[in-house]
């Protein structure tokens, strides 16, 4: 590629994606704050409370996964809204999406909350593992409405480049969840030492607040949606198709990539509880790592789907190569500090040598993973959605994951008994083989949807 197919000299491109990227990074490296401090705090008491708090937030990423899919949705139609300052459709978007968040997260409160040991029977079939996380997975049922209702409220501000609210929201909630884990893990400041349970009861604090934070500033503040409790009833008249069209495939694409990943951990409960905590340790080491990937696909689908609002393709064009080859960089970058805390953070868990050892294999398999996955996080889970291609995106998410990676997974753990190593590069297999054919169908060039209201 030539120069002139990027936009390296355009401060105001640059301006703005950093302004995207920079709170929803921080807003994420707070997200995984509070589970990386959950297993720090929970480390202390051994691999069975790492593995029921492990196994309990997966099932709360399954979730987070649909609410991905959910403001993602949102923000394919109300980002494009945007680039024309169309505010009629992107209130009627804001209602359907936040109509269907509360009868989805409904759902989920009823099941977490009302059946916890059954939801942690489809991730394994441990009764020490079950009987201590049942009350864990209980009270964190009861975060799924505010957390779902706060999270697609947080996507539609992105959407119009309202970052700083969710931020501070989840910032606040984050020192809240620190401090209550501290009281209630451990039994502070006179407080009963609930252990696994007290991680569990400062989350629901902590989300309890960020609802009311987040979720009623956007009622009742936020001016550029401009979203009151009467507009909750607005009719969905056309944009109810197009909703169908371009939304709904985001969210059955990211309920299908959360529940492929629900059953890895499967996969891996399945194996010893020592694979579970191993994952769970070095997962969020990962995530922490990797959190630019968050913001990169943010800020390019919202940066991306703006332009194409206003009906500049080529320049969303040259915008969405420059996103490309910083995405490949900043993988290659994300290495670095990888490889740096892979001694010192293991050693912050009090686990034996052979959970040690998987610790360490999964850190080095994902040495190799990372540039592939920033770049399939970039085009798939940010141009390609900017640009309206969700329905291929679909296509994309569920064939690379439930054709390949997932069976190869489990064969490799349950027939082909290969070390946890090749269990888990089988299992991360989807990101590469995604990176490659979403970057095939960007090339075509055939990924470009303007979506209009009709009138």
């Amino acid at each position: 590629m030539t120069a002139s197919r990027f936009v390296f000299g355009d401060r105001a491109f640059f301006r703005k994606t950093l302004a995207l990227m920079l709170p929803v990074i921080l807003q994420q490296l707070i997200t995984i704050g509070i589970n990386f401090l959950d297993n720090l705090m929970i480390g202390s008491f051994g691999e069975v409370p790492i593995a029921a708090a492990a196994f309990g937030n997966q099932a709360y990423s399954f979730f987070q996964f649909i609410c991905m899919g959910l403001g993602s949705g949102a923000v394919v139609m109300s980002s494009q809204f945007w680039g024309r300052k169309e505010i009629g459709p992107m209130r009627v978007t804001a209602a359907i999406a936040l109509r269907v968040t509360a009868v989805l997260c409904a759902v989920f409160t009823v099941l977490g909350a009302g059946f916890p040991a059954l939801v942690l029977r489809l991730f394994t079939d441990d009764p020490a593992v079950i009987a201590a996380g049942s009350p864990y997975m209980r009270l964190i049922g009861l975060t799924f409405l505010p957390a779902g209702l706060s999270s697609t409220a947080t996507y539609l501000m992105r959407s119009v480049g309202r970052v700083d609210v969710p931020l501070i929201g989840s910032a606040i909630a984050f020192v809240l969840n620190l401090f209550f884990n501290w009281v209630f893990i451990f039994g502070k400041l006179g407080a009963p030492r609930l252990e696994l349970v007290g991680a569990a009861v400062g989350t629901v604090i902590a989300r309890g607040f960020e609802v009311l934070f987040v979720f009623g500033y956007f009622l009742l503040r936020e001016k550029r949606f401009a979203f009151r409790p009467r507009h909750f009833v607005l009719p969905a008249g056309s944009l109810r198709r197009e909703y169908g069209r371009y939304s709904l495939p985001v969210l059955c694409s990211d309920t299908l990539l959360g529940l492929s990943l629900s059953l890895t951990s499967v996969v891996y409960g399945h194996m010893s509880a020592d694979m579970s905590a191993a994952v769970s340790i070095a997962n969020s080491l990962v995530q922490l790592i990797s959190v630019m990937n968050a913001g990169m696909a943010g800020a390019s689908a919202i940066v991306v789907g703006n332009t194409i609002g206003e009906g500049d393709i080529p320049r969303a064009r040259r915008e969405s190569n420059t996103y490309i080859l910083l995405a490949f960089l900043f993988g290659l970058v994300m290495i670095v500090p990888l490889r740096m805390l892979e001694g010192p953070y293991t050693g912050l868990y009090s686990i034996a040598p052979a959970t040690a050892a998987i610790v360490r294999g999964i850190l080095l398999c994902n040495y190799f993973m990372l540039p592939l996955q920033t770049v399939a996080f970039t085009i798939s889970k940010g141009i390609l959605r900017g640009g309206g291609d969700t329905r291929f995106l679909l296509l994309a998410d569920s064939s690379c994951v439930w054709l390949l990676s997932l069976p190869l997974g489990a064969l490799a753990a349950f027939v082909w008994n290969l070390p946890p190593f090749w269990v888990y590069f089988f299992l991360r297999l989807e990101y590469p083989l995604k990176g490659i054919v979403c970057f095939i169908r960007y090339c075509t060039g055939k990924w470009v949807r303007e979506i209009r209201a009709s009138n």
